[in-house]
């Protein structure tokens, strides 16, 4: 299946374009709904220079998620995948990951990634889509009340 298939048995199609200085707004409210401990802006602006890609996620013409990889040395790390809290559970994370692994799969040889431990939606994802357990990194997300492990994981490309 291809990235802008149609996805959890609905007739919406999922297009993918580069994020723009426009779109950054619209991104972080998502940002902010998504997460206790969002990104910062600038490192979306950091996506505008080239740092790393931010590829948005468009169905019905509104950005409904986004995704973030880096790539260099034979290796990529997917930085942050987020859907709008409305659109998750309906497999458009699942066709944002795809899409993801395609975007790097020529470039790299292994896709690494961090996720919370206490994420088991996520983890139960990743798994499914072929990544597997390379190591914990402690303390590495902040939380309300301290700080959260991450598990490490990878796909081989």
């Amino acid at each position: 299946m291809q990235p802008s298939d149609v996805f959890a048995n609905t007739t919406n199609e999922i297009t993918y374009r580069l994020i723009t200085a426009e779109d950054i707004d619209t991104v972080m409210d998502i940002e902010r709904k998504a997460h206790s401990h969002p990104w910062r802006r600038s490192s979306f602006e950091d996506c505008l220079q080239g740092r790393q890609k931010c590829w948005l996620a468009i169905v019905n013409n509104e950005i409904r998620g986004y995704i973030v990889v880096a790539h260099g040395g034979g290796d990529a790390e997917l930085l942050n995948v987020v859907v709008a809290p409305t659109w998750q559970r309906k497999g458009l994370g699942r066709q944002m990951l795809e899409h993801a692994v395609k975007a790097v799969e020529t470039h790299a040889d292994m896709l690494f990634l961090e996720v919370r431990v206490s994420n088991h939606r996520a983890i139960e994802l990743y798994s499914a889509e072929g990544f597997f357990e390379v190591g914990h990194r402690k303390n590495y997300y902040p939380t309300v009340n301290g700080h959260e492990d991450a598990l490490l994981m990878a796909r081989q490309l």
